[in-house]
């Protein structure tokens, strides 16, 4: 059966892009096989999730076919108020005849990721 193995994203400041998407979704940079591109790959329970390629694009990341990638989030409180302090645009919404909820975080470059949560009962 098919999944999703991981996102690539190209970016032209992989320290920013790093620091957003740790504070968002606590991955943590790891090995990366030494291929001849320059990239970073970014790890959540222990899978290498992100795999970011640098760029030297010249703009932020066009909007277009590639809109967002969205994550399950299991602690609600603790991750909007990580949202709140790292000072990213985000908006949150609740998914019709559905108990879960999601929040869009506007980060570097126009990247868009969801989370998505329980609605609280």
């Amino acid at each position: 059966m098919p999944r999703l193995d991981h996102v690539t994203i190209e970016t032209r400041d992989a320290p920013r892009m790093i620091s957003f998407l740790e504070t968002l979704l606590g991955v943590k940079e790891g090995y990366r096989p030494p291929f001849a591109s320059r990239g970073h790959w970014l790890y959540l329970d222990e899978r290498p999730v992100i795999h970011l390629l640098l760029t030297s694009r010249g703009t932020d990341f066009p909007p277009g076919i590639f809109n967002h990638v969205a994550f399950s989030l299991y602690e609600f409180e603790p991750a909007l108020e990580r949202i709140k302090a790292s000072g990213y645009r985000y908006e949150y919404n609740d998914i019709p005849d559905t108990d879960l909820g999601q929040i869009f975080v506007y980060g570097p470059e126009r990247v868009k990721i969801e989370l998505q949560y329980p609605r609280p009962t």
